[in-house]
């Protein structure tokens, strides 16, 4: 279980990290003020409004449905952990059961 949190931690850090380190190259748009403007004209002058697609790039549906996949795959894993759990209680309360009943015959 700790292998598979894991995982995904290192996956969505694979996927995350490049693109929010990925910065454009500067333009002459970005370019520095000139030397005699103030700090506040100095910011006003370099505001550049924000260019870009107007829809989004990646479609609701798609992302829905994997979030659908990570919870049932989680949920899954979940009850498998559980089973697996329970049989090994089960077989201890068996063990310590007969260990009971073989110190009562002595």
């Amino acid at each position: 279980m700790r292998a598979l949190v894991s995982a995904f931690v290192v996956l969505g850090t694979v996927l995350v990290v490049p693109s929010a380190l990925a910065e454009d190259a500067p333009t002459e748009e970005n370019a520095p003020a000139q030397a005699g403007e103030t700090p506040s004209e100095e910011r006003a002058a370099q505001f550049v409004g924000v260019t870009g697609p107007d829809a989004e790039s990646v479609p609701g549906g798609a992302l829905m449905l994997a979030a659908y996949a990570i919870v049932w795959v989680l949920l899954f894993l979940f009850l498998v952990r559980m089973r697996r759990l329970q049989s090994q209680t089960a077989e201890e309360l068996e063990r310590l059961s007969a260990e009971i009943r073989a110190s009562e015959g002595r």
